[in-house]
């Protein structure tokens, strides 16, 4: 989404202060320091209250800190100024499905589907927007009709993932493989093509060039690197820890599910979310705001009360509605975060995620994360994160007092009522069948994982890694001391 950025301001011969600070601005949102770039944009909108790009910017920067409705106040107010501009309108439309104002988030892309009816960027949001309510169909016809028109490379990713939920297997794979022939295919495009490309041979059983489509994919996303556990651990020492004070707001409503990426944290989500007094937020990363480039004597009692003041306002932003008692963050590397969280919220709710350790390497492996998780592209690296990962929770679970709840992937999806209702329990809610039925939920899911949570409980991905034993031999053998047998 940062290239979108790229173009304003360009081409002035000479830059302004004013410019200047817009330019500045610019190259803070698209390094993702939001929280700098949104305390330059409010003083920069001061000069211009009027002006699109800063308002847009402004947006962007408010929704990556999970502050949706001043956001989206922003980018409405920036649509009107600017009413035929697709990219504003396509911005407001994800802004509103984040809250999962459907309705609003259509409108705003069937806007930009007016202006611009042929423009890629606004045909993948509205097709984005019907397939995270479950209606992948329409979305399907839509870019089906939108390719037969103009094989447009932008589009053919959103189309095999299409293909693929939708069982459209080989008509998805002879259009990625067309699009790979397009000699001025750019590198993102390839890269995102031939990563949906393995997906959909991995769907026909075709593993050895599903695995090749996958490695060549990660090669070209970029180099690999993990995260130092010793620079983790000494950053939160357990004496000096005990100093961090707690606030003493009620955290209850909070419900942090955390673990590795693909652990089942989307399908704990959508079962809790689906019951009538409870919701979901998606992936926050509002908790890693609070404590980036921060030290332990930084959390003194004003930036903890402060901090659990403002996560409490973004749930309530989210779901004013009372009934709701609980709210799922799903983000997995909060468990960072875990004993920070234990003191701005007390009483909040942690689900730890857990799968076979080298089926969710492998499936870490497979997806298209970006540079979130830059160890994902490497079959060794996401093994080694995978250590990290387990020493990080051994050295919470050992030296911090935190109530967890390990939520298994694989007792979840063979024993289904009896973990709901021990999930539930954990959360202090009553057991409801609704939870059991989550794939028939009408709540929106925006995640990688959107695809399988619209369909029953299946137990076809444990033990998926055996498909590619062959090839993840590195892996296995680093992953040794934390598979059991």
């Amino acid at each position: 989404m940062m290239s979108q950025f790229s173009g304003f301001g360009s081409g002035t011969p000479v830059l302004t202060a004013y410019d200047k600070a817009v330019n500045n601005c610019r190259g803070l949102v698209e390094a993702s320091q939001y929280d700098a770039a949104i305390r330059m944009l409010r003083e920069v909108l001061k000069q211009s209250p009027r002006d699109v790009q800063v308002l847009r910017m402004l947006g962007h920067s408010l929704m990556m800190i999970d502050s949706p409705v001043e956001a989206i106040r922003h980018l409405t107010f920036a649509s009107k100024l600017d009413p035929r501009n697709p990219d504003l309108l396509c911005d407001l439309a994800s802004a509103l499905r984040r809250m999962d104002e459907m309705r609003k988030a259509h409108q705003a892309a069937d806007q930009a589907l007016k202006f611009a009816p042929s423009y890629p960027r606004a045909i993948m949001t509205k097709a984005r927007l019907l397939q995270s309510h479950g209606q992948s169909q329409r979305a399907y016809e839509l870019v089906d009709q939108a390719l037969e028109k103009d094989f447009n490379p932008m589009l053919v990713a959103t189309y095999g993932q299409l293909c693929r939920e939708l069982k459209y297997i080989e008509k998805g794979i002879d259009t990625m493989r067309k699009a790979l022939g397009i000699p001025t295919l750019t590198r993102a495009a390839r890269t995102d093509i031939l990563m949906v490309l393995g997906h959909l041979l991995d769907s026909a059983g075709e593993y050895d060039e599903a695995f090749e489509c996958f490695r060549k994919g990660n090669t070209m996303s970029g180099e690999p690197s993990h995260v130092d556990v010793e620079k983790y651990i000494k950053r939160w020492d357990p004496e000096q820890f005990a100093k961090v004070p707690s606030s003493e707001l009620d955290g209850s409503r909070a419900v942090f599910i955390v673990g590795m990426p693909r652990s089942g944290t989307t399908l704990t989500e959508q079962i809790i979310a689906s019951h009538p007094w409870a919701g979901g937020i998606g992936e926050s990363l509002l908790v890693g705001t609070f404590t980036r480039d921060k030290e332990l004597t930084d959390f003194d009692q004003g930036h903890v009360d402060q901090s659990g003041k403002a996560y409490l306002k973004m749930l309530n932003e989210h779901f004013p509605d009372k009934s709701i008692k609980r709210v799922c963050d799903k983000m997995p590397e909060n468990y960072y975060y875990l004993g920070f969280i234990s003191r701005m919220l007390p009483g909040a709710h942690i689900i730890h995620c857990k799968r076979n350790p080298i089926d969710t390497c492998l499936s870490i492996y497979f997806q298209r994360f970006g540079p979130r998780l830059t160890y994902a592209t490497d079959i060794e690296f996401c093994a080694k994160q995978y250590l990290v990962y387990t020493k990080v929770m051994e050295h919470l679970t050992e030296h911090f007092d935190l109530t967890i709840y390990d939520a298994v992937y694989e007792q979840t999806t063979a024993h289904p009522e009896e973990s709901i209702r021990a999930l539930l329990d954990h959360i202090n809610l009553p057991f409801d069948q609704a939870c059991m039925d989550f794939h028939k939920s009408k709540k929106a899911v925006h995640t990688a994982s959107a695809a399988q949570i619209r369909q029953p409980m299946y137990t076809s991905s444990t033990q998926r890694w055996k498909n590619y034993e062959k090839h993840i031999g590195p892996m296995i053998e680093i992953l040794a001391p934390v598979l059991e047998g």
